[in-house]
């Protein structure tokens, strides 16, 4: 019976040893400057939220949040998630919606306008008449003051 625990016990801990050193890779697989941003929608109240954060999990959930606070519907849905770049809804006057997200290494305010053309675009794909912009954000880090604390920006 002893054997038999002591056998148990140390397979559970050479198990979670064997993982160990797996996991300082993972954490710097996403580089500390990485901000990503989540924009959710309820189709029913035509209710947009977003959040930034410094995961996708993080920004999806805080935008979904958002939305649900903001509208009270149930609904609400994620249907986009970036990284360091800006994303865009579209929504047309018969309901369908599109997304888009985009970003330029060379100027990244052209984001904004990429990830807006490839929302309409989405929007179109999905039956949308009439679609226009309705909502952008940025989800990027940017040195205030030439001082060394980044910041997330926030559109």
């Amino acid at each position: 019976m002893l054997a038999n625990r002591l056998q148990k016990t140390f397979f559970a801990a050479a198990t979670a040893l064997s993982i160990l050193p797996g996991l300082p890779q993972v954490a710097q697989a996403q580089s500390s400057s990485d901000v990503f941003g989540a924009i959710a929608y309820s189709r029913s109240t035509k209710v947009y939220a977003s959040a930034t954060g410094l995961s996708r999990q993080e920004a999806e959930r805080g935008a979904l949040y958002n939305c649900q606070q903001q509208s009270r519907a149930k609904d609400c849905s994620v249907p986009l998630w970036f990284k360091n770049a800006w994303g865009a809804l579209a929504v047309g006057s018969n309901g369908a919606y599109g997304t888009g997200w985009g970003y330029d290494t060379n100027n990244p305010r052209k984001g904004r306008a990429i990830a807006g053309r490839y929302a309409l675009q989405t929007c179109k794909n999905y039956g949308g008449v009439n679609c226009r912009v309705i909502f952008t954000r940025e989800a990027r880090y940017q040195v205030i003051d030439h001082g060394s604390v980044l910041v997330p920006a926030n559109e």
